[in-house]
């Protein structure tokens, strides 16, 4: 996303007489929750779709329009610390590029997510078609192990190593350039072989503690500009 693209981008918006669109680099975030009889996922991406909302979602503005320049599909995951029979929820959830650990049927399922398929529609209009998942699998050389024993400890170094990997290698570029709009319908299709379901694994911190990863929702990742006041039935 360079200066030539923002130039142009700001050019065709004043062409529609929408000259007081503000571009900012943003993001959106979008998830549904893994039901165990579903293979097709439709994605809510306005926030006036108050009914599905969760707290981490970021959607887009109804005055607003979104130019997608990178994407990324994730798997989702609450976490839980166990230390001394006491049980804490972690802030934040976790995103993962890569089933972690098959120690039961249900991750193993989760493989599935990256063998789907995405479609995006505006009004109607197909704009990306058989966008295939396999491309955002990132399995990083460092990763999770389904721990049992203390003196096979998780390494608190490796845990972050592998989470940062998503940032760069996960997301990939949209191109030509897609863009979502607070006016228009917008639908965000994910198509799996098979409908996958939850699944959750446990590793051991080096200070005793257990952390319960529980994967239970599928997210889209996408970075680019947000066209403040750029809705079809803006000025």
């Amino acid at each position: 996303m360079g200066r030539v693209n923002f130039a142009n981008i700001i050019s065709k918006y004043n062409k529609l007489g929408k000259g007081n669109v503000r571009l900012t680099q943003s993001t959106l975030l979008i998830s549904k929750p893994i039901l165990p009889t579903v293979a097709t996922y439709q994605f809510d991406v306005l926030e006036t779709q108050t009914a599905t909302l969760v707290g981490d979602e970021i959607r887009l503005n109804l005055n607003d329009e979104f130019i997608i320049t990178t994407m990324g599909v994730y798997l989702e995951a609450d976490v839980t610390s166990t230390l001394d029979g006491r049980t804490t929820i972690v802030g934040g959830r976790t995103l993962f590029t890569y089933v972690p650990v098959e120690t039961s049927s249900s991750l193993v399922t989760l493989n599935d997510v990256y063998n789907g398929a995405l479609q995006i529609s505006v009004n109607n209009i197909v704009y990306l078609d058989k966008w295939d998942t396999k491309k955002h699998e990132c399995r990083p050389r460092t990763q999770y192990a389904n721990f049992g024993a203390a003196a096979a400890a998780f390494n608190k170094v490796n845990a972050a190593q592998a989470s940062s990997e998503f940032s760069k290698n996960a997301m990939f570029p949209v191109e030509p350039l897609l863009t979502l709009s607070g006016a228009k319908k917008n639908t965000i299709t994910l198509t799996l072989p098979n409908a996958v379901t939850t699944g959750t694994f446990a590793v051991l911190t080096d200070d005793g503690s257990t952390l319960t990863y529980t994967i239970n929702r599928i997210a889209l990742l996408m970075r680019g500009l947000n066209a403040q006041n750029g809705a079809s039935f803006q000025n």
